[in-house]
């Protein structure tokens, strides 16, 4: 194939989103989605706008009642350990089921979503069809951007320690509760208890990470959206042999991964009858220049395509450089998570930047090398599932016979 990644192009797409203010519901929502279609109208891309409703409560209501209804019942739990009842058990096993229901946060969103809301978004859609159109690649990212008052390493920080806190108190407050009912004097420390409130602290300081717009979401998600805009003309020119490329940009990802979950829901069956694999691109590369894969979410860890995230670990070596893993147990979500929890072969390139959802996510951040590899291993990735299918058909079992079929 003669047509490469072309980089520039990339950034140009990263560079007009970002000077935009795109929080849901903003004037700069709405400009992003016209930005966008006009770049795929130019490119031979019709992006089909696909309106949806949305609610604000996942962002606004859901997530602060989740960390005050965990800090309510770790106080309560704490009191109980004050005050030498053996009821202390309670509270603890309360504590650890919230948790453990707190941790299945995408079934809410799924709710959220499809109930709809007051507020108009949409996602845009587009399709680079193949010459045999047995399956579907979908190449997906975000649009919409936000700030927040915490930076996102203290944001993370209050999760991991509010959280876990929460679960080691839990568990604490269980045995200490059984051991008292069984005759041992193990409540009542005045200082255990000032220390049992810690997470309950850390829960209720997250309430406090108020939403604003003045991020120009540069890395957030300027860079998956240049991504897939690029990746999509490149497949424009060389259209695969077996698999039609949907694009998609989704909207209202960071008020609950809206447009996300409103398109799973609404083409789950008819994906499911053939071939069908996701690549979502959030953030997909550090400032630093590094490619990471989303290998795992949630607690107990639910696991990405480990078949698309091995190809792209292959590619990317073979190109001279690597792409790690990340697993990401709480704090934070994207729009490929809900579909690898219905069961599809999906992913996400991801990163750890600490400096998104401020204003400092600007165009300065975005490291160009690592733009490049990104899409190029997204266009190796595709080219190989492609492939796949292929021997799949004629019976060749080793990809090494089919080089010369991207070459």
């Amino acid at each position: 194939m003669h047509e490469h990644f072309d980089a520039g192009r990339a950034f140009h797409h990263i560079e007009m989103l970002a000077r935009l203010r795109r929080l849901p519901g903003t004037p700069g929502e709405v400009e992003a989605q016209e930005y966008l279609a006009g770049a795929g109208e130019e490119m031979g891309l019709p992006l089909e706008r696909q309106g949806f409703t949305y609610s604000t409560w996942p962002l606004t209501v859901f997530l602060p009642l989740i960390c005050l209804g965990l800090a309510a019942l770790s106080v309560i739990g704490s009191l109980t350990y004050l005050w030498g009842t053996a009821w202390t058990a309670l509270p603890g096993g309360l504590l650890l089921l919230a948790i453990y229901g707190s941790f299945r946060w995408s079934g809410a969103f799924e709710r959220f979503a499809a109930s709809g809301g007051r507020y108009l978004s949409a996602n845009l859609v587009g399709h680079v069809p193949s010459n045999r159109s047995k399956g579907t690649i979908l190449l997906s990212a975000h649009y919409d951007s936000k700030s927040q008052l915490m930076p996102v390493v203290v944001r993370a920080a209050l999760f991991m320690l509010g959280f876990f806190g929460a679960i080691l108190l839990g568990l604490t407050l269980l045995v200490v509760g059984v051991m008292s009912a069984a005759g041992s004097d193990v409540l009542g420390s005045s200082a255990g208890f000032w220390v049992s409130l810690v997470p309950a602290l850390f829960l209720v300081l997250l309430v406090f990470n108020f939403t604003g717009n003045s991020s120009p979401g540069a890395l957030d998600n300027a860079s998956g959206e240049g991504v897939i805009l690029e990746v999509a003309r490149v497949l424009l020119s060389h259209p695969l042999e077996n698999f039609d490329v949907v694009v998609a940009s989704f909207g209202c990802e960071e008020v609950g991964l809206v447009g996300s979950i409103r398109y799973l829901l609404d083409h789950e069956e008819e994906l499911k009858e053939h071939p069908f694999y996701m690549l979502n691109f959030d953030m997909p590369f550090s400032p630093g220049g590094r490619l990471f894969l989303n290998t795992g979410f949630e607690v107990p860890p639910r696991w990405t395509s480990e078949h698309i995230n091995d190809l792209a670990r292959a590619s990317s070596e073979k190109m001279g450089f690597e792409i790690r893993g990340i697993y990401l147990p709480v704090g934070a979500a994207a729009d490929h998570m809900p579909w690898s929890k219905h069961g599809f072969e999906a992913t996400g390139f991801v990163s750890a930047a600490t400096h998104v959802h401020r204003s400092t996510d600007d165009i300065e951040k975005i490291n160009r090398e690592a733009l490049r590899r990104t899409g190029e291993v997204a266009l190796s990735v595709v080219r190989l599932l492609d492939q796949e299918l292929s021997a799949e058909g004629s019976g060749v079992t080793d990809l090494s016979d089919l080089s010369d079929i991207t070459s």
